[in-house]
Formats: structure tokens, sequence, C-alpha cells
């Protein structure tokens, strides 16, 4: 196995006795793609790749047949099935990687790779049923893509929907005299109905395409009965993920939390700008910081950062960009570039293997030059009050940071009289919606603050949102951190 030097993998014969199949084909070098099966004499390897997207899978490897391989022994599903105990234990197996969260999906994939390398397989795919009879959308397989420059050996399909069709367990041939090389399909497979309930929902094939050795009788009873176990699964993960969920998320949240309350640093004001705040926790989620970096006597960068509901990653990303812009602000308290500091953090976040989207806006307010400069990037657009009854809207089209690391922010910018009000909130406060589902939204936040007495103290201003929202969600479960911060002058 040699690794190419854009980190795939190649595998090499170097003339072996016994030759090295790839998905059932001999081969003397090809490169691996996630999920292909190789064999080595009596040695059957499965090639995984977790950063790799696995194709999705089509029907065209069947064969447009209207018979069954010659040789096929069936076994009835109200049968009763006879399992040795290495076979129950193996069926235990199958669920070792299932989580909490797992997806159906994620079930299929995880039990389709076990029962491939516990029968000592080389190909396989597991199907649901279509929306018509003779129609089936595979959900996973293992070495049914074929190695560069070579066919796939075709499934018979007449076999595969006899599981499905007539919900039978199978294999062929039954012995290895009856192996037909020249049938136009795989040497030997088996096959099994994915049940649910009595019911055949989908279908488990596995086969090896050019081999000597037929699956067994027994291979066939565990492969009828992992259909049973994975088609159960399946069916439930969203039942179970229901039913615990409650008490993984209550110890999940409590760990957000603790974080949460141990990062967040409450912003304080100067002499010049006057700052308040308040947060209104979210149930499960958590992620709002803000700050108030003062440079000097006549500036302040203001900043606020949502990563709420992005969990431990989206917190740790949400500090870094806190991080940037402080470090940032006392390197260079004189020349602030706020377009250089945003496309700089969206490079970072945008190449890290574990990204979440943060939204974000910072604020660089200038009494002396009378300006206030921002970036807004994705945030709700926060607004200035420069004077009783009078708001400008800081809005601005970016995207989040890290979805594009190429992207290119621009600062924009406003006028700023000696006396102003700045008012930001995160989307947890927008968000928020009383029992008739109606959302405290933007527009609320807006009236409140064109009102005469609004035009207060950072107090008062925070005050009179806070009593609006409290008196809005009136007591409904509020999911998002709602967080309000006012900055004034005057």
């Amino acid at each position: 196995f040699d690794r190419e030097s854009d980190g795939r993998y190649r595998v090499r014969d170097l003339g072996s006795r016994n030759k090295t199949h790839v998905n059932g084909q001999q081969v003397n070098e090809t490169l691996l793609n996630p999920g292909d099966i190789i064999r080595v004499g009596d040695h059957v390897i499965e090639y995984l790749d977790p950063d790799a997207n696995r194709d999705r899978l089509g029907t065209d490897f069947f064969t447009p047949d209207n018979r069954e391989p010659e040789g096929c022994e069936w076994i009835k599903m109200k049968a009763p099935l006879t399992l040795t105990l290495p076979q129950i234990e193996q069926l235990s197996g199958l669920s070792v990687n299932w989580g909490i969260t797992s997806r159906a999906e994620d079930i299929a994939d995880s039990c389709l790779s076990r029962i491939v390398m516990d029968l000592q397989a080389e190909r396989g795919f597991l199907a649901m049923r279509g929306d018509e009879r003779h129609t089936i959308k595979p959900f996973a397989h293992r070495g049914m893509i074929p190695p560069a420059g070579t066919t796939m050996m075709p499934v018979s399909q007449s076999f595969a929907f006899a599981a499905l069709l007539q919900k039978v367990a199978g294999r062929y041939p039954q012995s290895p005299r009856s192996i037909d090389m020249r049938s136009g399909y795989a040497d030997t497979a088996a096959v099994a109905p994915l049940t649910f309930r009595e019911k055949a929902i989908g279908l488990i094939y596995v086969d090896r395409p050019s081999s000597k050795q037929p699956f067994t009788a027994a291979n066939v009873q565990y492969l009828a009965a992992a259909g049973a176990v994975t088609g159960a699964a399946m069916a439930a993960c969203s039942r179970r993920l229901s039913q615990m969920v409650g008490l993984e998320e209550q110890a999940w949240v409590s760990s957000i939390r603790r974080m949460h309350d141990a990062l967040f640093t409450p912003p304080a004001g100067n002499e010049t700008f006057a700052v308040a705040h308040r947060m209104f926790p979210g149930t499960s989620q958590r992620g709002d910081f803000v700050d108030a970096i003062h440079l000097d006597e006549q500036r302040t960068l203001v900043l606020v950062v949502d990563a709420g509901g992005q969990g431990n990653t989206g917190m740790a990303q949400a500090m870094a960009v806190r991080s940037a812009f402080a470090t940032a602000a006392q390197s260079h308290p004189d020349e602030i570039d706020l377009a250089t500091i945003f496309n700089s953090v969206s490079t970072m976040m945008a190449n890290c293997k574990g990204r979440q989207l943060v939204a974000c806006a910072a604020m660089l307010c200038d009494v002396a030059a009378g300006r206030l400069s921002y970036v807004n990037a994705g945030l709700i657009p926060p607004v200035v009050l420069v004077g009783p009854g009078r708001l400008v809207t800081l809005d601005q089209p970016s995207l989040l940071l890290g979805i594009d690391g190429q992207y290119s922010y621009e600062v924009s910018s406003v006028d700023l009289p000696a006396r102003f009000r700045l008012v930001c909130c995160t989307d947890g406060a927008t968000d928020s919606a009383n029992s008739a589902n109606e959302s405290f939204g933007e527009g609320r936040i807006h009236d409140h603050l064109l009102e005469q007495d609004a035009f207060g103290s950072p107090e008062k201003v925070l005050s009179i949102l806070s009593d609006a929202f409290v008196s809005h969600i009136a007591g409904n479960t509020q999911v998002d951190d709602a967080t309000f911060l006012v900055v004034s002058r005057g």
C-alpha cells in the first residue's frame, strides 16, 4: 500500500501467487476509493477514509436477467433460523457504532461494513424498497465502485429482487462444483431481506465476483438475522433519539453552559463611553459574546459574536474571533483595519476542518472624527440612535465568517454625532416567540427605540428593551441566547 502525493492510497501486487483482488476484480495496481474491499489470500481488508464522501450508488450494476442463477438455495423467512453462538456474537457487534444521534444512513453504513467483513465478502450493498414494485434505493455500499480502468462485474437482478419481492434469503451456488464462471455475474452471492415488523423494507446483498469459495447455509442464516437487526435499528433510530436525547442533551447543555459562563467577560465602559448589556441565557444554545475594547479616550471597538447552536466547536471559534480582534486592537490601536481582520479570521475558519459558521459585527466608534466604521457579517443589524425618535440601521449584506475563505469584506461607515446610543442584539432576541408563535422581531425593537423617552442612559435603553422582551415571550421557552448591548456617549 503506497500513499500518493495527493494523499490517496494505491495498492500494488508484487507478484503474489494468489494475486490481489479489489472489489472482486484481480488487479496489479490501482488507486483505492473509500469502501473498497481488498482480498489478499485469505485476508479481507476494508479501506476506509473518514474524510471522504462515499459516492452515491445507482442501480446500473444489475443484469437485465429474467431468471435466477442456477443452483439457488432459498430460505423462507417464516422458517426458524438456526444461529450458532459465534453468529449471535457477530450480530451483537452490529450495534457497536450506533450513537444516540445516529441517522438511518449511519446505521446502514456501519452494519453493512460489519456484515461484509463477517461474511468475508468482497462487495455488498444495502438498499431500501422504492416507490414502485421493482425499484430500490441503495443506502450504503462496499466495493461497488470499479477500480480505475476496469468494468464492474454485474449483479443478478432477479436474484437480488427475490429477497425483497418474495421475502426470502438465499445463496448461489450450493457447492464449489456448481460455480459457473461464465454466468455473466458474480460467481457466488447471498441475499436477504431488510425487515422491520415482519415486512420487507429493503434488501442486503453480498457477493464474491470471482471466487471458488461459495457462501454457506450458515452464512445465509446469519445474513437473514442481520437483515432483521439492521432493519429494526434503522426504523427505530428516530424513536431512540427522541427517548434518549433528553438525558443526553441535559448533560451536553450543562457543559456548554458552564463553559460559556467561564469564558464570558462583561463589557465595561470608560470616561467617554457608557456600556450596558443583558443576556437572557438559552435553554439549549449558548454562544453569545459581546465586548467593548477601548483604544483610547476617543475611540472604542464594539464587538458582538454569535455562535449560538454550534456547540463546543462554535464556542471555541467564537472565542478565537474575539481574541483576534482584541489582539489586533492591542497590537495596533492607531490603525485598526476591520476588513483585514475579518478577511484573515474568515480565511482561517474556512480552512479549519471543524469549522462552524459564526455571525459577527464589529463597530469602531471614533467621536473625534465623528465616524462609526463597521463590518456586519451576518448579525442582526445594529442601530444607532442619533437623537430622540431618530435611528440609523447598520445594515450590510456580508457573509457569515467561515463560509468562503476568498470572500473580501468591506468597511461601511456612518456619521457619528457627539451624542448617540449604539444598540446591538443577537438573533436569539429577535427569533424568540410568544405562545402564539410570534417572534419578537426587529420591528418591535425599532418601535421601542423610536419612543421619545428611549434616548436615555444605556441602562434606560436596556431596561426598555429587556422589559418588552420579557413581556413578549411571557415565560415561553427560549432556546437560544438573547443578548442586548447598548454603548452610548453624552
